[in-house]
């Protein structure tokens, strides 16, 4: 209903736009109940203006659905897909689909405006928590995935004045690149302890960090509160998939999470495991009583 509602307003909403210049932004929108989340309160950022337009435009449809609800959008969990030019020369551009975390896209976004900023303008421009906007631009900085250049020496981010320059010579042999996040443990490093391999790991959004139990590039222990919150980040995305569903094989069940999570972290199968029994022991999931190795979910 949403999609039809969005397909007749478009047009209208082009005639009102004199230039023609603006195009309209697709979102996907997950809406779940606040038990169904996290439980990290992570204050919403600053999104770029076409995106709070598409937000703007499903809010009145959904409110106008359901009277009596209140969306609270969780940016600090959602992911984005950017169509991205680089190159200096017409007859030389070089375009590719960049795959990042919303907090990313919010940071790209402002490079449309200047090639340059630091990381004092990022943080006021984006309303991005320190510790979450240094580990989103150091991994938008690696040496395999530099869309950015960093302006100082070494891997840390030291103080507000750092400069982030767009790499306009960015390469890639795939059309579609997705950009992973190092992990929280690497963000703060100092510069003189630099420790290799930032470009592989991958980590979680919010207040967690990467590391842990069959899903780490360091193999360190993960902190008891970064395992709370993946626990409940993984919980809440079997949920998603099963109330879409209804009806999953496990490995397909295994597979789905793992796509959806993809962009923050990569939980191992055997993690997935353990919370899909932790929500078959709650009424969440159950069972098909034919296979076991099947999953049907409980309304």
């Amino acid at each position: 209903a949403y999609k039809r509602q969005k397909k007749t307003q478009q047009p209208r909403q082009a005639d009102g736009n004199n230039n023609g210049s603006s195009k309209p932004v697709d979102i996907e929108v997950d809406v779940l109940t606040t038990g169904y989340w996290p439980t990290e309160n992570v204050p919403p950022c600053t999104l770029p203006g076409p995106v709070n337009g598409a937000i703007q435009l499903f809010s009145d449809f959904y409110l106008q659905k359901h009277t009596g609800r209140k969306l609270s959008w969780q940016t600090s969990t959602g992911s984005a897909e950017l169509k991205a030019t680089f190159g200096t020369a017409p007859n030389k551009y070089r375009k590719h689909d960049l795959c990042v975390s919303t907090y990313q896209m919010c940071i790209l976004m402002l490079f449309n405006e200047k090639s340059s900023l630091t990381l004092g303008e990022i943080r006021t421009a984006t309303s991005i928590p320190d510790q979450e906007l240094r580990r989103h631009l150091i991994s938008l900085c690696t040496p395999k995935h530099r869309i950015l250049r960093k302006g100082s020496k070494g891997k840390a981010i030291t103080s507000d004045s750092d400069t982030f320059t767009f790499n306009a010579d960015f390469t890639s042999k795939m059309r579609r690149v997705r950009v992973p996040l190092v992990s929280m443990k690497e963000t703060s490093i100092s510069g003189a302890a630099g420790a290799s391999g930032a470009s592989g790991a991958v980590g979680v959004g919010g207040v967690a960090a990467s590391g842990g139990d069959g899903y780490t590039a360091a193999g360190g222990a993960v902190p008891e509160n970064v395992e709370e919150d993946r626990r409940h980040l993984v919980e809440a995305a079997i949920v998603r998939i099963m109330k879409a569903r209804k009806r999953l094989h496990h490995n397909d069940l295994i597979a789905e999470v793992t796509k959806q999570l993809s962009v923050r972290f990569v939980p191992s199968p055997q993690f997935i495991k353990k919370r899909v029994e932790g929500l078959i022991e709650r009424e969440y999931l159950e069972r098909d009583e034919t296979d076991r190795r099947v999953y049907m979910y409980v309304a």
